[in-house]
Protein backbone atom coordinates (compact mmCIF):
# COMPACT_ATOMS: atom_id res chain seq x y z
CA UNK A 1 0.00 0.00 0.00
CA UNK A 2 1.23 3.78 -0.79
CA UNK A 3 2.48 5.58 2.32
CA UNK A 4 0.39 8.39 3.28
CA UNK A 5 3.22 10.67 3.90
CA UNK A 6 5.78 11.88 1.96
CA UNK A 7 7.75 13.58 5.11
CA UNK A 8 8.58 12.81 8.38
CA UNK A 9 9.57 15.35 10.75
CA UNK A 10 11.44 14.14 14.80
CA UNK A 11 11.37 15.81 17.69
CA UNK A 12 14.95 15.29 19.11
CA UNK A 13 15.01 15.27 22.93
CA UNK A 14 12.54 12.27 24.17
CA UNK A 15 11.99 11.44 20.32
CA UNK A 16 15.09 10.20 19.07
CA UNK A 17 17.71 10.55 21.70
CA UNK A 18 16.75 9.88 25.62
CA UNK A 19 18.69 13.22 26.97
CA UNK A 20 17.28 13.51 30.31
CA UNK A 21 20.08 13.05 32.50
CA UNK A 22 22.44 15.57 30.32
CA UNK A 23 19.96 17.82 30.38
CA UNK A 24 18.62 17.43 34.14
CA UNK A 25 22.41 17.55 35.82
CA UNK A 26 22.82 20.95 33.90
CA UNK A 27 19.93 22.28 34.92
CA UNK A 28 20.28 21.31 38.61
CA UNK A 29 23.47 22.87 38.79
CA UNK A 30 22.43 25.95 36.97
CA UNK A 31 19.84 26.32 39.60
CA UNK A 32 22.44 25.14 42.32
CA UNK A 33 25.08 28.09 40.97
CA UNK A 34 22.32 30.96 41.29
CA UNK A 35 21.68 29.87 45.40
CA UNK A 36 17.63 29.06 43.64
CA UNK A 37 16.47 25.61 44.86
CA UNK A 38 16.56 22.82 42.79
CA UNK A 39 13.59 21.57 41.24
CA UNK A 40 11.54 18.26 42.20
CA UNK A 41 12.01 15.99 39.63
CA UNK A 42 8.36 15.91 38.49
CA UNK A 43 9.32 19.74 38.26
CA UNK A 44 12.39 18.80 36.37
CA UNK A 45 10.65 16.55 33.80
CA UNK A 46 8.37 19.29 32.59
CA UNK A 47 11.93 21.44 31.78
CA UNK A 48 12.50 18.63 28.66
CA UNK A 49 10.93 19.78 25.51
CA UNK A 50 10.50 23.64 25.68
CA UNK A 51 12.54 26.84 25.26
CA UNK A 52 14.49 26.53 28.35
CA UNK A 53 13.91 29.92 28.84
CA UNK A 54 10.71 29.98 27.77
CA UNK A 55 9.34 27.72 30.79
CA UNK A 56 12.20 29.12 33.11
CA UNK A 57 9.87 32.95 33.02
CA UNK A 58 6.87 30.60 32.95
CA UNK A 59 7.40 28.19 35.87
CA UNK A 60 9.40 31.34 38.09
CA UNK A 61 8.09 34.81 36.97
CA UNK A 62 9.60 36.33 39.78
CA UNK A 63 12.98 35.41 39.38
CA UNK A 64 15.16 38.49 38.46
CA UNK A 65 16.10 38.66 34.85
CA UNK A 66 19.34 38.87 36.05
CA UNK A 67 19.17 35.62 37.51
CA UNK A 68 17.36 33.94 34.69
CA UNK A 69 19.83 35.07 32.32
CA UNK A 70 23.02 33.51 35.01
CA UNK A 71 20.77 30.53 35.35
CA UNK A 72 20.50 29.92 31.76
CA UNK A 73 24.12 30.83 30.95
CA UNK A 74 25.69 28.03 33.49
CA UNK A 75 23.29 25.78 32.16
CA UNK A 76 24.46 26.36 28.43
CA UNK A 77 28.18 26.11 29.84
CA UNK A 78 27.30 22.94 31.76
CA UNK A 79 25.26 21.44 28.56
CA UNK A 80 28.37 22.21 25.67
CA UNK A 81 30.91 20.87 27.59
CA UNK A 82 29.37 17.32 29.02
CA UNK A 83 25.48 17.27 29.26
CA UNK A 84 25.44 17.25 25.36
CA UNK A 85 27.31 13.86 25.81
CA UNK A 86 24.84 12.06 29.01
CA UNK A 87 22.01 10.87 26.14
CA UNK A 88 21.72 8.08 24.09
CA UNK A 89 19.99 7.57 21.34
CA UNK A 90 17.03 5.04 21.67
CA UNK A 91 17.19 1.53 20.49
CA UNK A 92 15.82 0.91 17.44
CA UNK A 93 15.94 4.66 15.86
CA UNK A 94 18.70 4.00 13.61
CA UNK A 95 16.79 1.12 12.19
CA UNK A 96 13.98 3.05 12.02
CA UNK A 97 15.40 5.57 10.03
CA UNK A 98 17.34 3.20 7.63
CA UNK A 99 13.55 1.64 6.70
CA UNK A 100 11.65 5.08 6.12
CA UNK A 101 14.73 6.29 4.35
CA UNK A 102 14.22 2.67 2.01
CA UNK A 103 10.64 3.65 1.85
CA UNK A 104 10.98 6.77 0.03
CA UNK A 105 10.26 9.06 2.93
CA UNK A 106 11.56 12.40 3.32
CA UNK A 107 13.32 12.95 6.93
CA UNK A 108 13.59 15.76 8.75
CA UNK A 109 14.38 16.81 12.50
CA UNK A 110 12.40 19.76 14.31
CA UNK A 111 13.70 20.82 17.48
CA UNK A 112 12.64 23.21 20.00
CA UNK A 113 17.19 23.34 20.90
CA UNK A 114 18.79 26.26 20.04
CA UNK A 115 20.71 25.04 16.23
CA UNK A 116 24.42 24.74 17.51
CA UNK A 117 23.32 22.00 20.61
CA UNK A 118 21.30 20.18 18.33
CA UNK A 119 23.69 19.52 16.31
CA UNK A 120 26.06 19.03 18.78
CA UNK A 121 23.76 16.07 19.78
CA UNK A 122 22.98 14.90 16.28
CA UNK A 123 26.44 15.28 14.68
CA UNK A 124 28.00 12.86 18.28
CA UNK A 125 25.48 10.03 17.31
CA UNK A 126 25.87 10.26 13.57
CA UNK A 127 22.36 11.36 13.13
CA UNK A 128 22.65 14.25 10.98
CA UNK A 129 23.19 12.10 7.96
CA UNK A 130 20.54 10.53 8.15
CA UNK A 131 18.47 13.39 7.75
CA UNK A 132 17.82 16.02 5.11
CA UNK A 133 17.03 18.74 6.97
CA UNK A 134 17.29 19.90 10.36
CA UNK A 135 15.07 22.86 11.69
CA UNK A 136 15.87 23.91 15.12
CA UNK A 137 15.66 27.23 17.03
CA UNK A 138 18.34 30.42 16.86
CA UNK A 139 21.15 29.89 19.50
CA UNK A 140 19.21 31.50 22.37
CA UNK A 141 17.02 30.24 25.22
CA UNK A 142 13.71 31.01 23.81
CA UNK A 143 11.13 30.02 21.11
CA UNK A 144 8.36 31.43 19.03
CA UNK A 145 6.66 27.57 18.81
CA UNK A 146 6.67 24.33 17.34
CA UNK A 147 4.94 25.84 14.52
CA UNK A 148 7.37 28.12 13.29
CA UNK A 149 9.89 25.19 12.71
CA UNK A 150 7.71 22.90 10.90
CA UNK A 151 6.42 24.93 8.37
CA UNK A 152 9.72 26.24 6.49
CA UNK A 153 10.48 22.04 6.83
CA UNK A 154 7.03 22.21 4.83
CA UNK A 155 8.26 25.12 2.40
CA UNK A 156 11.41 23.56 2.04
CA UNK A 157 10.44 20.35 0.31
CA UNK A 158 7.05 21.30 -1.28
CA UNK A 159 5.77 18.99 0.71
CA UNK A 160 1.99 20.19 1.34
CA UNK A 161 0.73 19.23 4.64
CA UNK A 162 -1.50 16.81 4.26
CA UNK A 163 1.25 14.35 3.49
CA UNK A 164 3.67 15.59 6.30
CA UNK A 165 3.58 13.96 9.91
CA UNK A 166 4.98 15.53 13.39
CA UNK A 167 6.80 12.51 15.96
CA UNK A 168 6.99 14.10 19.25
CA UNK A 169 6.56 12.84 22.69
CA UNK A 170 5.33 16.52 24.26
CA UNK A 171 1.66 18.86 24.22
CA UNK A 172 4.76 21.32 22.53
CA UNK A 173 4.80 18.81 19.52
CA UNK A 174 1.19 18.34 19.26
CA UNK A 175 0.34 22.01 19.52
CA UNK A 176 3.08 22.50 16.94
CA UNK A 177 1.53 19.89 14.09
CA UNK A 178 -2.05 21.19 14.85
CA UNK A 179 -1.33 24.79 14.36
CA UNK A 180 0.63 23.59 11.17
CA UNK A 181 -1.82 21.25 9.78
CA UNK A 182 -0.02 18.61 9.93
CA UNK A 183 -0.56 15.13 11.78
CA UNK A 184 0.81 14.04 14.66
CA UNK A 185 2.04 11.09 16.31
CA UNK A 186 3.08 11.10 19.98
CA UNK A 187 5.75 8.22 21.43
CA UNK A 188 4.60 7.58 24.85
CA UNK A 189 8.54 6.50 26.06
CA UNK A 190 9.49 10.34 26.12
CA UNK A 191 9.20 13.01 28.85
CA UNK A 192 5.64 13.96 27.76
CA UNK A 193 2.29 12.42 29.08
CA UNK A 194 -0.76 11.38 26.67
CA UNK A 195 -2.96 13.53 28.61
CA UNK A 196 -0.95 16.49 27.95
CA UNK A 197 -0.73 15.68 24.17
CA UNK A 198 -4.71 14.81 24.07
CA UNK A 199 -5.74 17.93 24.91
CA UNK A 200 -3.46 19.76 21.77
CA UNK A 201 -5.75 17.41 19.79
CA UNK A 202 -3.10 14.47 19.53
CA UNK A 203 -5.61 11.19 18.51
CA UNK A 204 -2.52 8.76 17.45
CA UNK A 205 0.21 7.58 20.29
CA UNK A 206 2.42 4.69 19.88
CA UNK A 207 4.78 3.26 23.11
CA UNK A 208 7.86 2.01 21.17
CA UNK A 209 9.82 2.55 18.51
CA UNK A 210 8.81 -0.71 17.00
CA UNK A 211 5.22 0.32 16.95
CA UNK A 212 6.25 4.05 15.27
CA UNK A 213 7.49 2.29 12.48
CA UNK A 214 4.76 0.11 11.84
CA UNK A 215 2.18 3.31 12.30
CA UNK A 216 4.19 5.18 9.66
CA UNK A 217 4.64 2.32 7.05
CA UNK A 218 2.62 -0.74 7.64
CA UNK A 219 -0.77 1.26 8.78
CA UNK A 220 -0.45 2.99 5.51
Amino acid sequence: MKNRYDLVLFDLDGTLTDSARGINNGQCAAFRHVGWPVPSPAVLRTFIGPPFGNIIRQTYPDMPEETVQELMQYYREYYNRQGAYENSVYPGICGLLTQLRKNGLKLAVATSKPMTPAKQVLDYFELSSRFDYISAESDSDFGRGKETLILPVLEHFHVPASRAVMVGDTKYDAAGARKAGIDFVGVLYGFGTREEMEREGAVNFVETVSALGKFLIDNF
